[in-house]
């Protein structure tokens, strides 16, 4: 009788000694749930800290860009026979407060003393801001710097092409090489033009071109049934070209503006590689420019 009593003691003692350390085991576990939550909260709170302080910084920058002269050009206006370039002008220049502003027209790294022409803007009632209209002769191979006497630069530009009516917003194409079929395809062209203050635009005789390796392949235009195109005549859904690698093609967008200019903004290129591969070229977005014959 004796010996079941112990065996009973043992086993009861056993069960308690389970019973505290399973107590202690869920002490712990609810200790780490607490901490978890807290570290959570005390994450968001600092994710939130955090976005708040970008915020700010993003308004103190804004704020400073404000602050600081600049100019922009607005409503374009091309005279093809003349070559000459009506623009509005709106500059942004504080703590002036002047019955006038005078600018200088100059050659990119040029002072105001060798500016090639001289303007005066007008005053806004906000004390900061100062427009005027201005007419001058347009060299589309020429740069840009717009300076105050004192040589403060509102605008510069080594190119005359951001001024011009017509902007490239974004433009491509599809794509897919074949290593194995040393071919290239393309489908699915797009161009989105913009105006100088970014609202949408519009050209008339808009053309892809395709190069390769510096010679024209193809001339593609967007028929009224898209996505068919009109590739040098012939319509069909995409182009196919042969391709080797170290092959380079590039596309450009043609397109003339509503006065006559013509652009050929440069959308892409790329170098075929070998296992099927494309890599990006270093390109400039600047559109060459040509008078119309």
């Amino acid at each position: 009788m004796w010996k079941r009593h112990w065996k009973l003691a043992v086993l009861v003692l056993v069960l308690a000694v389970q019973a505290v350390a399973i107590g202690a085991l869920w002490g712990q576990v609810n200790g780490l749930r607490t901490k978890l939550a807290d570290t959570r909260e005390g994450a968001a709170d600092l994710e939130e800290r955090l976005e708040a302080a970008d915020a700010a910084l993003r308004e103190l920058q804004a704020a400073r860009a404000q602050q600081s002269p600049s100019a922009r050009f607005e409503n374009p206006v091309v005279n093809t026979q003349s070559r000459m370039l009506t623009v509005d002008i709106v500059a942004q220049v504080p703590d002036v407060h002047a019955p006038s502003l005078d600018i200088g027209f100059c050659h990119v790294g040029e002072p105001y003393s060798m500016a090639w022409k001289l303007d005066a803007l007008s005053p806004h009632a906000d004390g900061v801001t100062y427009t005027g209209t201005v007419t001058f002769p347009l060299d589309l191979d020429m740069g840009l710097e717009l300076r105050l006497e004192d040589d403060t630069v509102l605008y510069s530009s080594e190119t005359i092409a951001p001024l011009l009516p017509l902007q490239m917003q974004s433009g491509g194409s599809g794509f897919h090489y074949s290593y194995e079929l040393r071919q290239l395809s393309l489908l699915d062209f797009w161009v989105e033009l913009v105006s100088p203050s970014g609202e949408e635009a519009e050209a008339a005789s808009g053309t892809f071109r395709l190069y390769r390796n510096g010679s024209l392949i193809h001339t593609i235009r967007e028929t009224a049934d898209r996505p068919m195109l009109d590739v040098d005549g012939t319509v069909q859904d995409g182009v196919a070209i042969s391709c080797a690698p170290g092959d380079r093609v590039r596309l450009t967008y043609v397109c003339t503006d509503g006065f006559g200019l013509r652009y050929e903004f440069p959308l892409y290129e790329q170098e075929a590689m070998r296992w099927d591969d494309l890599e990006e070229c270093p390109l400039s977005r600047t559109p060459s420019l040509a008078w119309p014959e």
